[in-house]
């Protein structure tokens, strides 16, 4: 009797064990919901207030002459909002100069063009080479394949972060759909793209929303069950008394169990192109400023 009662403890223990997993998951769950919902708060917006008496006023330099006179004093009254809206500089600058033969070489000068215009005015909405983001924009035009038009936008702040990639494409293709129309049109919907992300760009935060807490212990016991629930205790062929004469337990049976062990790999995804933490196109200016930004040329 003493063998079959330890049997039976030994079974019980088995489905104790299949069922542990199932409830170390409840009590997880419910205790990250718990701190979650304990901690958290409604925090209000901190609100940003314009702190540089250091960066001219003006807003926009149309070097280029591509602009009348009232759609530049149009677009100085759009910067004006946008700026609000987004808590940061928006500059623009119109150039028509010879820049370099090759994209790269292009490129690298136009960055550095727009990174130094930015830090000489001293712009940022915060403070002095603080929040903004200034678009350069190239008209040079000779002969009818030598063309050095095209944009690089330089951010800086909290711009810096808020310029990824998806938003240079967003800016892009709201600079290409105005052009089609006018310079104008072309410049008040990339700048009004540029004061969106900075407008719903919230620095040093990382928010879950409610929805999430709920539904991820949901999925993580989903997947668990699915992929254990056809490996349920088989069926036994033989019971403590299968080959004992005569039926009476006497007998002490010895066997192994195999643990069975699952591995995980998880691939930890890394992008190259930033450094030091920086947004996109990060890199210090000749000035010693931190800022990011990317272009395209046309």
């Amino acid at each position: 009797m003493e063998t079959l009662y330890n049997y039976k403890a030994e079974e019980q223990k088995k489905y104790l064990k299949y069922f542990m997993v199932w409830i170390i998951l409840a009590v997880l769950s419910s205790g990250i919901f718990g701190v979650l919902f304990l901690t958290h708060k409604d925090e209000e917006p901190v609100e940003v207030t314009r702190n540089n008496d250091v960066a001219p006023t003006q807003r926009v330099y149309d070097e280029a002459d591509v602009l009348t006179d009232q759609e530049e004093e149009s677009l100085e009254k759009l910067i004006a909002e946008y700026e609000e809206r987004g808590k940061c500089d928006i500059v623009l600058v119109t150039i028509r100069e010879y820049v370099a033969e090759y994209d790269e070489d292009w490129e690298n000068i136009m960055m550095n063009w727009a990174d130094d215009i930015y830090d000489k005015g001293q712009y940022g909405y915060d403070k002095p080479f603080g929040d903004g983001v200034l678009l350069l924009d190239n008209w040079y035009h000779y002969g009818e394949h030598d063309s050095q038009a095209g944009y690089w936008v330089s951010t800086s702040g909290k711009m810096e972060y808020a310029y990824d990639s998806s938003a240079d494409g967003s800016v892009l293709r709201a600079y290409n759909s105005g052009l089609s129309i006018s310079p104008y049109e072309a410049y008040a919907r990339a700048l009004e793209k540029l004061a969106y992300y900075a407008e719903n760009y919230e620095q040093g935060e990382f928010r879950i929303p409610w929805i999430l807490v709920l539904i991820i212990p949901v999925v993580v016991a989903a997947i668990y069950a699915a992929s254990n629930m056809h490996q349920a205790p088989g069926k036994d062929t033989t019971t403590a008394t299968t080959y004992v004469p005569g039926g009476t337990p006497g007998l002490k049976v010895k066997r192994d169990d195999f643990i069975r062990k699952n591995v995980t790999k998880v691939k930890i995804e890394t992008d190259s192109s930033r450094s030091g933490g920086g947004g996109y196109g990060h890199h210090v200016s000749s000035g010693g400023h931190s800022h990011g930004g990317s272009g395209h040329r046309r």
